[in-house]
């Protein structure tokens, strides 16, 4: 197993980054990190997607948890095993929202994330939080 995760105190309102963040049709217009999404219907637990990051392979998701306004959690197929992710949003006393997303790889598809995809992926975290940040703002003030 392959596990990290990365953290971020973003200025902004978690409500307003919780609508962003779960607004999976619109992730390619404001994450850095996506390149296309497919999802169709609510955003629930046993929905199902599509997703097609920047440098990776286009890839299946389940949404396997949701704890509104705080987390939610996909589980996709890899080869020989799976990825589970969690987004956690917690509000910051004095402002601001820590965002986490936590990433796991089981099964025999580990080493070879490891390899190629861990740090470029982490690398990335940052920009996307600093852009949810961003999109959430411009949602509010847009009204």
């Amino acid at each position: 197993m392959v596990a990290f995760s990365e953290s971020a105190v973003i200025d902004g309102d978690a409500a307003a980054m919780w609508r962003v963040l779960t607004d999976l049709p619109a992730l390619p217009q404001w994450d850095p990190h996506m390149e296309g999404i497919g999802f169709d219907g609510p955003f629930q637990v046993g929905a199902e997607g599509w997703t097609k990051p920047k440098g990776a392979p286009k890839g299946r998701f389940t949404v396997t948890a949701i704890e509104p306004e705080r987390s939610y959690s996909t589980r996709s197929p890899m080869p020989m095993g799976s990825m589970s992710v969690t987004n956690t949003l917690e509000p910051v006393a004095g402002g601001g929202v820590k965002i986490t997303r936590q990433i796991e790889v089981r099964g025999g598809f580990s080493p070879m994330f490891k390899w190629f995809f861990m740090k470029p992926m982490r690398r990335d975290l940052l920009a996307t939080f600093q852009a949810l940040g961003a999109e959430a703002g411009r949602r509010s003030t847009a009204g």
